[in-house]
């Protein structure tokens, strides 16, 4: 065995890891008559190879591990499962079946959720700041009163959810798609909805200064008493939307389809308008 290493009086010595990506040591070059003392060097170092393979195998996935920071599920089934105030943080849950499972109030700060089911995922007051949710499909799943500044879940699909009360700041929601989900009161400063289609959404009451929904489909949203200073509408579609009494207070609408959109009571001071048209200060309910 340890001979067949032994070829043109170089002795080598190679291994692939468990995933298949092919790692190898530097040859150990010993002088071909060498004999027993280089392979016995070898055999060493085979030794210390196994048990850093070892080493590297324990942070795969393991779905029997405690929850833990930075504990790694990629893949497991935690669906119906009690984890309410778990310590979660920086942990691996891509591709992770929560279905039915309680995590409120669980700590999940820099964790990866990305690709993961989230029915009827209990989040309410957990902590998500950082947190990567990209791709994730979010169904019947509530987020009231949780923390997710600065993460991010673009391309995730949003339906019949809540995040009212949620902190949801400088959030990256690149095109999401969300269905009959509300929220409001959310904090959502600085959050970017660019490219997001977004159907039936209840943004009545948020806070959103300078957050981006541009070229974002808005057809039939409601932001009733909504807080959108300086906030980006630009391209967008607002067919038939709601902005009764918003603040729109140094915001644009450029370039958007506003047909059928409601703007009674809504404040437009320097809002600029449709066709680049710079609002009136003092303008209410109609640009001026």
């Amino acid at each position: 065995m340890m001979s067949d290493l032994v070829e043109n009086g170089v002795n080598k010595l190679r291994y692939s890891d468990i995933h298949n990506s092919n790692v190898f040591m530097k040859p150990v070059k010993c002088p071909a008559n060498a004999g027993n003392r280089c392979l016995a060097k070898l055999k060493l170092i085979f030794l210390l190879m196994l048990g850093s393979l070892c080493t590297i195998e324990s942070v795969y996935a393991k779905c029997e591990d405690a929850a833990a920071p930075g504990v790694n599920w990629t893949g497991c089934d935690k669906s119906g499962l009690d984890l309410s105030r778990a310590d979660l943080e920086s942990a691996i849950l891509r591709r992770v079946n929560f279905t039915n499972t309680d995590l409120s109030k669980a700590r999940l700060q820099s964790a990866d959720l990305s690709f993961s089911k989230l029915e009827n995922t209990n989040f309410q007051d957990a902590r998500m700041e950082r947190a990567r949710i990209n791709n994730a499909t979010i169904i019947q799943s509530s987020f009231v009163g949780a923390v997710l500044d600065e993460a991010r879940l673009s391309r995730a699909k949003i339906s019949n959810s809540d995040f009212s009360n949620a902190r949801v700041n400088k959030v990256n929601f690149y095109q999401v798609n969300i269905d009959k989900t509300t929220f409001t009161k959310a904090q959502l400063n600085y959050s970017d909805f660019t490219g997001a289609r977004i159907s039936a959404g209840e943004f009545d009451k948020i806070i959103a200064q300078e957050a981006v929904f541009e070229r974002a489909d808005l057809e039939y949203a409601s932001f009733i008493n909504a807080r959108l200073k300086s906030a980006k509408f630009i391209e967008a579609n607002l067919l038939s939307a709601r902005f009764d009494q918003a603040d729109l207070t140094d915001a644009s609408i450029r370039d958007a389809i506003i047909d059928g959109a409601s703007f009674s009571g809504a404040k437009l001071d320097n809002t600029t308008w449709v066709r680049y048209q710079r609002c009136r200060i003092g303008s209410v309910g109609e640009c001026e």
